[in-house]
């Protein structure tokens, strides 16, 4: 005799309707796991990519930035000639019995810490006539020793390049505190006077360069801007002195040291994954404010002594940067050949995926001028 259909309703699944169930369910589980770890894999490629175009453009904007401002002192005249003994930062009348020294037929790199055995003061007051200096990774890394820089600072990358930049604080600084720029501390500024004084042999244009901190600094700088000889006439402005280095290290770090008030370099890691940077410099030889040439550090032809003469009259630069992936794309590979200034960049043709930034900045403190 057969079960009724109430029967039959109260048995309930048999064994294999529940395996079958059970297999559909792993299957959609399996089905959603897979659809959800492949999202979030796709979500983080597209978070670091992100991380990785933002990166490039932070470094590409802070150096382009930095490079603009070359030459940039104030309202002294570019270029400025050190020891000139009407105007020079380096004047003996400014001295005060210290030695000015001739300086090094190749630019120092690490300047204002004394370290050498120089006058920081001195060293600084040269470096004006040398604003932007660039080199490879293993240049750097002989003139940043801890006998010239500081031995807590990491090691450069030695195929790559570095930009030395010295220039004035682009804010003016006041002993009174009523500036927004940062406090005079115990830093060196600079200032270049205003006022033609005859009879103060004051010709208009002359620069100081001191290390002043809050309480001397009106004393010590105290150059007009106008109002010569009266009792309104205006102080100068006071700019803090600037010296920076920028270059990648062997971590594939962009970093910048910077001159700081205990007269040594301090490190500051700005942009992570940069593995190449190379600059193609635009020169002008004829002081009509346009290249003539373009030179890098790799061209044979570009010597020592022609760089350091050329510094002085680069007009715009061509930057190129590879930044890389912060983590590795599950079935990418960078097969990319990447070409730089001076140089065709490989890889190892691994799992991260590249960027390869590009710009060209005019130093307009420097061709602005000479046009």
């Amino acid at each position: 005799m057969g079960l009724s259909i109430a029967q039959q309703r109260d048995r309930g699944f048999s064994l294999i309707e529940l395996m079958i169930a059970l297999a559909l369910g792993l299957i959609i589980m399996l089905g959603v796991t897979d659809l959800f770890v492949d999202s979030s894999r796709t979500q983080g490629d597209v978070s670091r990519a992100s991380r990785q175009l933002e990166n490039s453009l932070f470094a590409l904007d802070l150096l382009a930035g930095e490079l603009a401002l070359v030459g940039y002192w104030g309202e002294a005249d570019y270029p400025v000639v050190a020891d000139d003994p009407n105007f020079g930062p380096l004047r003996l009348a400014e001295m005060s019995g210290e030695t000015v020294a001739g300086y090094p037929a190749v630019p120092l790199l690490c300047v204002g810490t004394g370290k050498q055995g120089r006058n920081p003061r001195v060293e600084l007051g040269w470096a004006m006539e040398y604003p932007l200096v660039s080199g490879l990774g293993v240049d750097l890394e002989v003139a940043m020793s801890s006998a010239a820089c500081d031995s807590a600072i990491s090691s450069p990358k030695d195929t790559e390049e570095f930009v030395a930049i010295r220039r004035a604080s682009t804010c003016a600084a006041d002993p009174s505190g009523g500036s927004d720029c940062p406090p005079i501390g115990n830093f060196f500024h600079l200032q270049a006077n205003g006022c033609y004084e005859p009879n103060a042999n004051l010709s208009g244009g002359e620069i100081k360069l001191h290390r002043v901190t809050d309480a001397d600094a009106d004393a010590v700088l105290n150059y007009r801007d106008f109002g010569c000889g009266s009792a309104s006439s205006e102080r100068a402005p006071i700019y803090r002195y600037v010296s920076r280095i920028y270059y990648v290290n062997q971590r594939d770090e962009l970093v910048r040291l910077e001159l700081a008030d205990s007269n040594t370099y301090r490190e500051s890691v700005l942009v992570e994954g940069v593995e190449a940077l190379r600059f193609e410099w635009l020169i002008d030889r004829t002081s009509d404010g346009d290249y003539d040439l373009i030179r890098s550090v790799a061209d044979d032809d570009w010597s020592e002594e022609a760089r350091t003469n050329d510094w002085q009259n680069v007009v715009g630069v061509n930057m190129s940067m590879i930044v890389r992936s912060s983590a590795p794309q599950t079935g990418y590979h960078d097969t990319n050949i990447y070409q730089l200034p001076g140089q065709t960049w490989t890889n190892n043709k691994d799992q991260h995926p590249r960027i390869l930034r590009s710009r060209t900045v005019e130093l307009i403190n420097v061709a602005g001028r000479r046009r």
